[in-house]
């Protein structure tokens, strides 16, 4: 690795919490390339060849039909690794990986990864704890597209992204309007209305730059899951801002 590689390798969540000696062995040898804004990196369908762990950039995961449509699953970032779930059970990649941005990552070898993980204590405790998240995130996502409409999803992922509790707020998106529309589970067209949708609740969207006029505004739109499973539902009779906005 170069020296800037290495240094970027050392914040990476393999590097924390497996060690430098483990870590290190991991990768000796594995290639580092540069790849360019939407570069392929894996294909849906192909055999796994090796776990891509990003030392810096953003990947998107998307899936096809074969008529040509295309979804956005997830995104990764700098630090984080993917497509392991193809390289353990030795399956073909469900989704296709780009680029987002430039990016610099490691190619493991899926061979070296799978025997590494049979010698590896610390790395298979950390593939158990990394596949468990993704899988969270999995009915975390279907809970949201099955439970709560266009409007619910894009303010809860704005109130994510906000850098403060409550009050005003300003901040930037990382991901471009497609990718977002995907990962919501809406087409393209659905989220530009719904933005038109959340101005009334004083969302200014102009390009990936959002501005919130009250960010415990946006937050009332959001049902959350845990009060209904818990029982404690609002009174019908006292409609809800969310009702409210729905209504118009």
């Amino acid at each position: 690795m170069r020296p800037d590689d290495q240094e970027l390798f050392e914040k990476t969540d393999i590097y924390r919490k497996l060690g430098g000696v483990v870590a290190e062995r991991l990768v000796r040898g594995c290639p580092v390339r540069e790849f360019p804004k939407n570069a392929i990196l894996t294909r849906q369908g192909e055999e796994s060849e090796c776990v891509h762990l990003i030392l810096s950039g953003r990947v998107s995961l998307t899936a096809e039909c074969c008529d040509g449509e295309t979804t956005v699953v997830t995104t990764f970032g700098s630090g984080e690794i993917f497509v392991s779930a193809a390289t353990i059970l030795q399956l073909p990649y469900l989704v296709t990986a780009k680029t987002k941005t430039l990016s610099r990552i490691v190619l493991i070898p899926s061979t070296r990864f799978r025997q590494a993980l049979e010698t590896e204590h610390g790395l298979a405790m950390m593939m158990v704890e990394i596949l468990a998240r993704h899988w969270r995130l999995l009915v975390e996502h279907l809970r949201e597209v099955k439970l709560h409409t266009a409007v619910e999803r894009l303010a809860s992922y704005l109130v994510r992204h906000c850098t403060t509790n409550a009050g005003p707020a300003s901040f930037q998106l990382l991901d471009d309007r497609k990718t977002i529309a995907g990962e919501l589970g809406m087409s393209s067209e659905c989220l530009s209305r719904t933005f038109q949708q959340l101005r009334s609740c004083g969302v200014r969207a102009s390009g990936n730059h959002i501005e919130v006029s009250d960010i415990e505004r946006l937050q009332a739109l959001y049902r959350p899951v845990t009060a209904a499973l818990s029982g404690n539902r609002p009174d019908a009779s006292e409609p809800s801002e969310l009702q409210d906005f729905a209504a118009r």
